[in-house]
């Protein structure tokens, strides 16, 4: 070899191995379908046919050091290709189904980043959190033992537990939870700090962890748990903004105009019983007693989210509730021009549930999404088909994917 040429083939094959590391890393699959089963032969010089020497290379690397803008091309339509394979169930599903249009209007929310998720406790349920219905009743059955308790010591038994059970078998959880509240506030603070307290290690799973790619703004909450802050925290980006209940002077609105990072919760934070709202006093001081009021901080915040973003429910059953109850008198005010809201639901097996849900939900403009939910033979409930439809929604925002239309 020419010393002349020796420097400069040092530097060009350290950049080159150094190149072709991170390529082969990042796009290995794209260049397995590429390269085939062998790699290309060139024939060097020599003095006969019989003599020369092989040399052999990637058609991977050949395409990119020749021609890098093909090499983005055919990358491209390798991507595409294997996005449409991934996501080919959820499009037939959302066209069967018949929601392609108002799934479109989701991904064009999405571009827009004016989407602002509205978390309950579904999203926490894979998580080994009870879902709200679950925790009540845990609730009910440990005040039932402390009942029988102090009947055998001669004690008043606590006779409320007979309407708690009542709305318990009507599904009027919230309801529960303030009788409850009313009537054993500690054993109610004491069972949420105990039940949602994070201090467990948790693995973290299902579609809560693509919450920091559905939004970079505004996260609305019902939970008292930390998921949602561990989640973005994990992807390095620490949420910026709190405001727990009706909890005050944290420039949480401020923050939100802003468009700064920033969650809501609802209902409190576990381990800050002052923030709690269950009661009916409490759900006064948030949102107003005899009507609806807005110079509450509460109200205030969730109306201002409600006009400025589009909401998108998840693990949400969204029963006519005090915050349903605030949004649908936001629209029926005509005040405000108000974006398109979203839900992810469950279908209900019965049409007339589902067409009464869509009656409802349509009166805070809130569109349903439904998807399926599997149950085997131990009642288990599979709800894989709502990650699918988010990670297709994600990937159609950032180009990865396309809607067929």
């Amino acid at each position: 070899m020419s010393n002349q040429w020796e420097g400069l083939i040092s530097t060009i094959q350290k950049f080159r191995e150094s190149v072709k590391n991170e390529l082969d890393e990042k796009n290995k699959s794209f260049h397995v379908a590429l390269n085939g089963d062998e790699p290309l032969s060139i024939q060097g010089l020599g003095p006969n046919l019989d003599e020369r020497n092989s040399y052999y290379v990637d058609i991977s690397d050949v395409l990119f050091w020749n021609d890098p803008t093909a090499y983005i091309e055919e990358l491209d339509r390798f991507e595409g290709q294997e996005y449409f394979t991934q996501h080919s169930d959820t499009m037939l599903y959302l066209e069967k189904s018949e929601q392609m249009n108002v799934f479109a209007r989701l991904v064009e929310s999405l571009k827009r980043k004016r989407i602002a998720p509205f978390i309950g406790a579904g999203l926490s349920r894979p998580c080994n959190y009870p879902l709200w219905g679950e925790a009540i009743k845990k609730l009910v059955k440990k005040l039932d033992v402390l009942s029988t308790s102090e009947k055998k010591a001669m004690l008043p038994e606590l006779t409320y537990l007979d309407e708690v059970k009542q709305c318990v078998d009507s599904w009027n959880y919230l309801e529960a939870a303030q009788l409850i509240y009313d009537n054993e506030p500690y054993q109610m603070e004491s069972f949420i700090l105990n039940t949602f307290d994070g201090a467990e290690s948790k693995k973290i799973t299902g579609p809560i962890t693509l919450l920091p790619q559905l939004a970079d703004g505004c996260i609305v909450t019902t939970n008292f748990d930390s998921l949602i802050e561990k989640v973005f925290q994990e992807q390095n980006k620490a949420i910026q903004g709190y405001m727990h209940g009706t909890q005050t002077q944290n420039q949480f609105a401020s923050r939100l105009i802003q468009g700064e990072r920033c969650i809501l919760k609802l209902h409190g934070h576990f381990d800050s019983p002052e923030t709690y709202i269950f009661s009916e006093s409490q759900y006064d001081n948030a949102y107003g007693a005899e009507c609806l009021d807005y110079k509450k901080p509460l109200a205030k915040v969730l109306r201002q989210i409600f006009i400025s973003h589009s909401l998108l429910f998840l693990g949400c059953s969204l029963q006519h509730d005090r915050t349903l109850e605030l949004f649908m008198d936001i629209v029926d005010s005509n005040t405000f021009d108000i974006p398109e809201h979203f839900a992810f639901l469950p279908e209900p097996s019965q049409q007339l549930e589902k067409k009464e849900k869509e009656n409802l939900l349509s009166k805070a403009k809130i569109r349903p999404i439904w998807y399926q939910v599997k149950i085997d033979e131990q009642d288990n409930q599979d709800h894989s088909q709502l990650e699918s439809l988010l990670k297709f929604a994600i990937d159609c925002a950032s180009g990865k994917a396309r809607l067929r239309r």
